[in-house]
């Protein structure tokens, strides 16, 4: 599991650059759900037909071969994708809304995390010989490849906390207003 976890690295790079283009894309969308449904649906060739489309090298990679040559393969598709979007700038400010999205995110990486842990426990500790290892390769290479969508249900998941916040801001800012008024 080790070795999973550090042949992951590139993967982690790589998509904190691509969910940094993806985030100022929903900035741009003012985080609005229907105009950025509305870009998804706009831009579904960009989506779907790029580099990460060499990400089933990798799937195929997974269900035919051991996990160290998996490993290796993650370690070095990833890092090729990684160094083409390295130079790109996309601007992003850090607000209330983006970082409400940002924890969602990585909740959900921690909870898949989570799960691949336990799942590795159960089945190494039950004196049964499976590794679902590359299982876990695969549901990453398709959770990155669908990233965009992702950021969709984040951004609906986020929506209420919106709401939420900005009414816990709006009764923190008029209590202020009137202590300042009362003094």
């Amino acid at each position: 599991m080790i070795f999973f976890y550090i042949s992951l690295s590139t993967y982690l790079c790589f998509n904190i650059i691509k969910y940094k283009k993806i985030f100022s894309i929903l900035q741009k969308n003012k985080y609005s759900l229907k105009s950025y449904s509305k870009w998804l649906g706009q831009n579904l060739k960009e989506i779907f037909s790029n580099k990460e489309l060499l990400s089933i090298i990798l799937i195929i990679i997974a269900c035919n071969f051991d996990l160290k040559v998996i490993g290796v393969s993650t370690v070095i598709l990833y890092t090729i994708f990684f160094l083409f979007d390295y130079k790109k700038k996309n601007k992003v400010k850090l607000n209330s809304r983006l970082v409400t999205r940002i924890v969602i995110l990585i909740s959900m990486y921690i909870g898949l995390n989570i799960w691949f842990i336990l799942d590795y426990i159960s089945y190494h500790y039950a004196d049964i010989i499976f590794d679902n290892t590359a299982f876990y390769y695969i549901i990453l290479a398709i959770i990155s490849y669908f990233s965009y969508f992702i950021i969709w249900l984040v951004n609906l998941i986020a929506m209420p906390f919106d709401k939420l916040f900005k009414s816990i801001g709006g009764k923190y800012a008029k209590s202020k207003l009137k202590k300042s008024k009362t003094r």
